[in-house]
């Protein structure tokens, strides 16, 4: 198998063509015909993640972020992320993101986030389209639960199911019944939320007149951080690639090097 080979599967359940414009998913580092044997899958690659896959003798990473998204003007030791090309340069290791369209893909990030919650997808918050096989795509993920839970009882739920250090939380005035999520950076999708109905809205890097919006709405707001909130689907990712290429001898590998490195005091 080559990198073109995990790249293909990739995008089959994952288009690149439906990443965001401002993205820069695909393959960033390496050549498609190089062969593969071991592939390190992280949300983040960082110069420990590098060396991570290097002791796992991987030929390749799958991430999440891609380590390249501004134009590089120079690549360097004493840059963070000069650094982390230079290693993987330095040891022939190929390097696919995918991001926006591994965000936005059915059984992608939100629906993963959802269902760790225990709520089965109802479908996209924001839907964007249809693949050229007609398959949906959008941003967030939307359902409900069984019983409607008191809203610190559910932010608690919510923090123990994703393991999120310090979740920032608003709480409603209401019970949680109708819950939307948005894994990552998903703020701005608050008003999407509140038109489909929702009680609680579970996403990330939420700024400050976001919360207020939420209180003035009264929907219990969860930001849960933005690796908590993302780092699961990397897992549901590694596993899918590990099904797909099992019988081609191919070993896909979580990263244990990198966690969460943000938390509340």
């Amino acid at each position: 198998m080559n990198v073109q080979d995990i790249y293909g599967y990739i995008d089959h359940i994952a288009p690149f063509s439906t990443q965001l414009d401002y993205d820069n998913a695909g393959l960033l580092m390496g050549s498609g015909v190089a062969e593969v044997e071991r592939v390190l899958v992280t949300l983040d690659v960082t110069f420990e993640v590098a060396k991570e896959a290097a002791r796992k003798k991987c030929q390749l990473i799958v991430s999440h972020h891609p380590l390249i998204f501004h134009g590089l003007k120079s690549v360097t030791p004493g840059d963070p992320t000069g650094a982390v090309v230079l290693e993987l340069a330095r040891r022939n290791i190929a390097l696919i993101s995918a991001h926006t369209n591994w965000d936005q893909a059915a059984g992608g990030v939100s629906d993963v986030l959802l269902e760790r919650l225990g709520i089965a997808s109802a479908g996209f918050l924001e839907p964007a389209g249809e693949t050229s096989e007609g398959t949906p795509y959008g941003m967030g993920a939307v359902g409900e639960l069984e019983a409607p839970m008191p809203p610190k009882e559910f932010a608690r739920a919510v923090r123990t199911a994703l393991h999120a250090r310090g979740a920032r939380v608003v709480l409603g005035d209401r019970p949680v019944k109708k819950v939307a999520v948005c894994g990552g950076a998903g703020g701005d999708l608050l008003a999407r939320a509140a038109a489909w109905g929702a009680d609680a809205y579970v996403t990330a890097d939420v700024k400050y007149h976001e919360v207020l919006e939420a209180h003035q709405r009264g929907i219990t707001l969860i930001d849960g951080g933005h690796f908590a909130t993302e780092d699961p689907a990397m897992d549901v990712l590694c596993q899918r690639l590990q099904n797909a290429f099992a019988k081609d001898g191919v070993e896909f590998f979580r990263s244990r090097r990198h966690k969460e490195v943000y938390f509340a005091l």
